[in-house]
């Protein structure tokens, strides 16, 4: 499963749609939002649905960044890492990559990009397309 934490609505339903045509599930996030801009994650130490994700997607352009309150979006990174979670991080600063955990890119990949950059991440063994569902 990947999840998808982008603040723009049209940009976080095109990631899903390559996803999930190229056979994975995926849950979608907006990160944090309105009133406080502060995440689940960043109150309780832990994100119920990076919880369920194998692969973080994670555009570092959240609406919390922008008004500069609530969690930023180093904050998540953070969060997704130190729980397990591979992250592919779109948006971020220069940085090293490190395979199998982090993979860094522009802002506005293409589907082939965002596509390779996911299936990097994705473990030997672990069953992140629709069939870990219909397996249950």
């Amino acid at each position: 499963m990947v999840l998808v934490v982008e603040a723009d609505p049209a940009e976080r339903e095109l990631f899903s749609s390559w996803l999930e045509a190229s056979g994975f599930t995926v849950l979608a996030c907006p990160g944090p939002t309105e009133p406080d801009y502060m995440c689940v994650g960043a109150r309780t130490g832990a994100c119920p649905l990076a919880d369920a994700a194998d692969v973080v997607v994670l555009d570092m352009s959240l609406d919390s960044e922008a008004l500069m309150t609530g969690t930023a979006a180093e904050e998540l990174l953070g969060l997704y890492l130190v729980s397990g979670r591979p992250v592919v991080v779109l948006g971020s600063r220069q940085g090293e990559q490190v395979a199998g955990q982090l993979v860094r890119m522009g802002r506005h990949p293409s589907r082939d990009e965002l596509l390779d950059a996911v299936r990097s991440l994705v473990r030997p063994g672990e069953s992140t397309t629709a069939e870990r569902g219909a397996a249950r």
